[in-house]
């Protein structure tokens, strides 16, 4: 199996982290009025765009793309990040886009799915942060990818590798 230079097993997730380090400049990150939706079109198909609420701080799917919602079987846009829409697996999932709000990074991810129906898939994801005017994180750019996972070795919830930015 061959990583890319940042570790990535999907080449597309490198490049949308490349796509997000040009848009970021020399700024904590960029704002989601930096994204241009024609420049990524390719990348479609795996994005997932979170809200972020704060006070309380919560997380709701505000877009989810063909390929996530084919490779999970459900579309989850509009649902928050909770234990009815992940089961066990809610407090670190949350847990783990809280820690991208709070330090203003991105991070990869590799994960097993045992807490889905479809168990035996793997997830590699980039996730990165979109600030607002004020500079807060307001939403989280995620590009995911799926796989048999049999590599990923059961048990393994969620292994996060933070990114230089």
């Amino acid at each position: 199996m061959h990583l890319g230079s940042t570790g990535f097993r999907d080449p597309r997730l490198e490049r949308l982290y490349a796509y997000w380090l040009k848009k970021k400049a020399d700024r904590p990150a960029p704002m989601r009025a930096d994204l241009d939706p024609a420049e990524i079109k390719h990348f479609l198909p795996i994005l997932n765009l979170l809200d972020v609420c704060h006070e309380p701080l919560g997380f709701r799917h505000r877009l989810i793309g063909t390929e996530i919602v084919d490779k999970l079987g459900r579309d989850a846009t509009g649902h928050w990040v909770d234990a009815e829409l992940y089961g066990e697996a809610a407090p670190q999932i949350f847990d783990g886009l809280r820690v991208i709000v709070e330090e203003m990074r991105p991070y990869r991810r590799l994960t097993r799915l045992d807490w889905h129906t479809r168990n035996w898939l793997g997830m590699e994801a980039v996730e990165m942060p979109l600030v607002d005017e004020t500079g807060a994180v307001n939403k989280i750019l995620r590009g995911a990818s799926y796989f048999v996972a049999a590599d990923v070795p059961s048990g393994l919830r969620c292994a996060a590798f933070p990114l230089a930015a």
